[in-house]
């Protein structure tokens, strides 16, 4: 087990009250009993106070595999600058990957607007030596306009090959063209590369190679996919449609400006199955779509549900999973689907009632819109 990795697990297990939890019929096992299966180091936070210059969220939903300490930095109206220190500061690191979600009953949004380390470079040297990661958030009231939001926000780094659950994650580089990818800019737990196709504008093919839904059967777990537009103009991407083919996985993805037409934009996307976001196994996600959620699309176990808003409440939705007692702390990010110029964001995350996810047309009215739901320790 690596020094990360045991720093990890004990950080865990200080925060947790019991190592085995029962939940109807799922025993879930200790973060120990997985550790030694998972290579990545991992940040989130939740930005609560999105008028404060300059503060350090509540610690349950502030968390640092390295033991940092979070904060974020208010730059102007809707900007801001999230710091996870003692993360990726050796060179030869992988950027890692960054999600952001929008927090609120109202229909504002947020974006990662781009990620990279931070630090000082030595006055004799010029040796560039990395704190850390910082992560830009641009947040946007619905007609585009810059504003004033919560947020959540997450970070993971990866290394390694395994076959004990599948992971991968890439930041685009280019908006305009199809592209390769750095290697620092990606990461694939089979060991082979990630590729993007631009189908047309604000329209992208992303193939995740390795990933084969080859010898599955119709119970056999699929997966989950999270999409953030990597963008300061106002921009939002979201998964037009996602599915396992027999040599890889694909996920289209559609990119759309504030008037609600498609727009070229950069994007990061993250691919777990049987683990959280984080390539951790302390999580759980599903995938909704009006009042049902799918057990192949469902993590840790098939037990998911969803209760759909009607009426002053349309546009709501309440996910609960199988990990809910453990929603008093931890991150949840939020990926609207289907082929709209249509955006989902979390409004608030509770032990007692799960998720509740609010969805939006570009005009910001509510309306029942498929959505992908994450949750992470």
């Amino acid at each position: 087990m690596s020094g990360i990795q045991r720093r990890s697990t004990r950080r865990w297990l200080a925060g947790l009250t019991a190592p085995v939890v029962l939940v109807g019929s799922l025993v879930v096992a200790t973060p120990a009993a997985h550790a030694a299966a998972f290579g990545s180091s991992y940040a989130y936070v939740y930005a609560n106070k999105s008028g404060e210059t300059s503060y350090i969220p509540y610690e349950p939903y502030n968390y640092n595999t390295e033991g940092g300490v979070n904060d974020v930095f208010r730059f102007d109206v809707g900007h801001y600058r999230v710091s996870f220190p003692d993360v990726a500061t050796k060179p030869d690191a992988n950027l890692g990957v960054a999600h952001v979600t929008a927090y609120g009953e109202s229909a504002d949004y947020c974006s990662a607007a781009g990620h990279e380390r931070y630090g000082l470079t030595h006055p004799v040297t010029g040796e560039f030596v990395p704190f850390g990661i910082s992560v830009a958030v641009r947040c946007f009231a619905a007609s585009g306009a810059p504003v004033d939001s919560e947020f959540t926000a997450s970070w993971t780094n990866a290394h390694g090959v395994y076959g004990g659950s599948d992971f991968a994650y890439l930041t685009t580089q280019h908006a305009e063209h199809s592209h390769e990818l750095d290697s620092g800019t990606q990461f694939n737990s089979t060991g082979q590369t990630n590729t993007i196709e631009r189908a047309s504008t604000g329209r992208y093919t992303v193939y995740l190679l390795g990933f084969s839904g080859k010898g599955l059967d119709d119970k056999d777990e699929l997966g989950h996919v999270q999409v953030t537009a990597h963008d300061d103009q106002g921009r939002r991407c979201k998964v037009r449609a996602f599915s396992l083919r027999n040599e890889h996985a694909e996920v289209d993805v559609a990119c759309h400006d504030a008037a609600g037409d498609p727009s070229d934009s950069r994007f990061s996307l993250t691919y777990a199955r049987d683990a959280s976001i984080v390539w951790s196994p302390w999580g759980s996600y599903t995938r909704v779509s009006g009042s049902w959620t799918f057990p192949q699309w469902t993590y840790p176990d098939d037990t998911a549900t969803v209760t759909q808003g009607v009426g002053g409440d349309e546009g709501s939705f309440w996910v609960q999973m199988s990990l809910d007692g453990f929603m008093d702390k931890g991150n949840v990010q939020v990926t609207a689907e289907g082929a709209g110029a249509h955006h989902c964001k979390v409004a608030r995350w509770s032990p007692e009632k799960g998720i509740h996810v609010r969805c939006f047309n570009f005009k910001g009215e509510p309306l029942r819109n498929p959505f992908f739901v994450s949750f992470a320790l």
